[in-house]
């Protein structure tokens, strides 16, 4: 079960290290309020109003000489750039975030992190392995007074499973899986967690062990919608509803594609809505579940007219 994983980004404030002192710098006005404004926007799902407010910030900061301004915005301007397909942009300015971070005496996981998943998705797969475990090793060899920035050692380990899931080696994954400190992990965030728990139920699928990846996917789904990570949590619930159809526990699994299909229409990937629906309406169908029928159709409708709403409103702009 090979699955086309989403860039997942983080808005950070920088975590602050122990460089040289520097003169008090009291927080620039202008900086903030755009940099409030970008992520107001960026919550709204405006990427591109994010952008626009966070390249102000930037260059602000720039003006202002304030390294750890710089490698925050620069991070969360990539971010932006990454989301919108502006791939070489987003590694230029990963560069500026991580050489900023480096004057300012401090270690941006985030930023190794975001690097590695443009990588991976650009398929430069040897690039993206190397980062991940340059950056596991410099966290691990991080002081202990630095030990807060440690958690991204969990990210960095998940991120070679999904490699490895990627390359459909469901043992490496697992291995590589094994390696995460349970308490680290615990004390993750819960995106974090819930790819963990996506990772390890893409490698057990591999290795032909559906029952225990579908509980894996389950966890997964839970723990991205905690995150209000809707759209991660729908292609999750797509995932269990395969893992639970392999072990032909149909209503387990029509209930995860109906459940998947509702939201991703909803997120708008049409392409995956359309084949969760369609699962959900065969097995429905097989069972004779007329409960479910119901459901199915009253989604169709409802998409019907989502649709039609969309096509309506630029022909009433126009007259």
């Amino acid at each position: 079960m090979k699955q086309c994983s989403l860039i997942a980004f983080i808005i950070p404030l920088l975590i602050t290290g122990c460089g040289s002192p520097r003169v008090a710098y009291r927080s620039d006005a202008e900086i903030e309020r755009n940099a409030a404004a970008a992520k107001s926007a960026y919550s709204a799902g405006s990427t591109e109003s994010a952008s626009v407010f966070y390249q102000k910030a930037l260059n602000r900061a720039r003006l202002a000489d304030q390294p750890r301004d710089i490698s925050r915005l620069a991070y969360n301007l990539a971010a932006c750039r990454a989301q919108t397909q502006q791939y070489s942009d987003a590694l230029e300015l990963l560069d500026e975030a991580e050489f900023e971070s480096s004057k300012a005496g401090t270690y941006f996981p985030e930023a190794v992190l975001l690097r590695t998943e443009i990588l991976r998705h650009l398929g430069r797969t040897n690039e993206a392995l190397a980062t991940a475990k340059s950056g596991i090793d410099t966290l691990n060899n991080l002081p202990r007074a630095a030990r807060d920035q440690k958690s991204g050692t969990a990210s960095l380990q998940v991120f070679l499973a999904e490699l490895a899931c990627d390359q459909n080696d469901g043992k490496l994954a697992l291995k590589e899986l094994d390696k995460l400190d349970p308490n680290l992990l615990k004390s993750s965030d819960s995106v974090v967690q819930a790819k963990a728990a996506n990772a390890r139920g893409r490698a057990l699928f591999i290795e032909k062990r559906p029952a225990a990846a579908a509980f894996c996917f389950d966890n997964a789904a839970a723990l991205y919608q905690k995150a209000q990570r809707y759209s991660d949590m729908a292609v999750a619930l797509q995932s269990a509803g395969g893992a639970f159809e392999a072990v032909n526990r149909r209503a387990e699994a029509v209930n995860r594609y109906y459940r998947a299909a509702r939201s991703l229409f909803i997120c708008g990937d049409n392409t995956k809505a359309q084949e969760s629906f369609n699962k959900a309406n065969e097995l429905a169908k097989e069972a004779d579940d007329k409960q479910m029928l119901s459901a199915l159709t009253r989604l169709k409708t409802e998409i019907g007219r989502a649709a039609e709403s969309k096509t309506a409103a630029p022909k009433s702009q126009t007259e």
